[in-house]
């Protein structure tokens, strides 16, 4: 949300009590207020219209979203989510896609609603995400904090963890559900992984996140169907047959909750993977 004065250019009546305008700067907002839209046309001046809600529209956001945004969510919650994006672009260093404005308020707002009614936040994959995804995740960190400060709401760890999976999301153009099905792969993975090898957490947190890194590094060629070359497939077969194994299993475990087939390339580099935690810590 903003203060911004007029004047404002009318570019469509929404409602007799909501326009979309233009600044002089060439900003799309929506003015609410009673009677802000009655008798009102396009290309009508409004010098210093007395509006009860101003919201600048983000490129790329549909006009009735941002309107059904600023009429359903509390303007605290707009801006502060508006805060954290913008702190995202900032640390991230690249654009985020625009429905992030939509998506990520819209959770935000939920979440706030669950907890002030005692529910509990529950995030299965929180250790993924976190490690997949730790410059996200600080930034979402960094986010609690402001819904700390300016809300006085303790944000747990777990809804970290899905803000978090939202900026990844917009910072990929993927859709959420997108993301958290990679991390859902990846944590089914790791189980069946841990099963064989013991828990990968503690058997080093430089292992754990190089074969982290390595799985979404999988899974993302796969899904954009880039291949790469691995002359030591035959080798890596008959000198570390047992993790080649569980390799193979893993590469079924992927391909079966992708509907792809994952290639001997790959199995090979998740051999040589397999390998350093079973030959480090078996």
């Amino acid at each position: 949300m903003s203060t911004i004065q007029g004047p404002f250019s009318v570019q469509r009546v929404l409602s007799n009590n909501a326009v979309i305008a233009n600044t002089v700067n060439g900003q799309d907002v929506i003015l609410l207020g009673k009677g802000m839209g009655f008798g009102r046309k396009t290309g009508d001046l409004l010098t210093n219209p007395k509006y009860e809600k101003i919201y600048v529209v983000p490129a790329g956001v549909a006009e009735q979203q941002a309107l059904n945004l600023i009429e359903q969510v509390d303007p605290a919650v707009i801006r502060i989510t508006e805060e954290i994006i913008e702190l995202a672009k900032q640390r991230l260093g690249q654009a985020l896609h625009p429905r992030v404005y939509v998506a990520l308020t819209d959770h935000i707002n939920f979440t706030l609603i669950r907890l002030a009614q005692g529910m509990e936040i529950k995030n299965p994959f929180i250790s993924e995400i976190e490690a997949l995804y730790p410059d996200e995740f600080q930034v979402a960190q960094q986010g609690a904090g402001l819904l700390a400060e300016k809300l006085q709401v303790i944000i747990p760890r777990e809804e970290i963890g899905f803000i978090a999976l939202h900026l990844h999301a917009a910072r990929h153009n993927r859709s959420v559900s997108e993301s958290l099905k990679y991390s859902q792969i990846i944590n089914k993975v790791l189980q069946h992984i841990e099963k064989k090898t013991g828990s990968l957490q503690e058997q080093g947190s430089l292992n754990y996140t190089r074969l982290l890194t390595h799985l979404q590094s999988c899974i993302h060629r796969l899904v954009t169907l880039t291949t790469i070359e691995n002359p030591f497939v035959e080798q890596l077969k008959r000198d570390f047959a047992e993790s080649y194994e569980l390799a193979c299993q893993v590469g079924e475990m992927i391909g079966q909750e992708l509907k792809l087939k994952v290639p001997e390339a790959e199995i090979g580099y998740l051999t040589i993977h397999l390998e350093r935690l079973r030959s480090k810590f078996g």
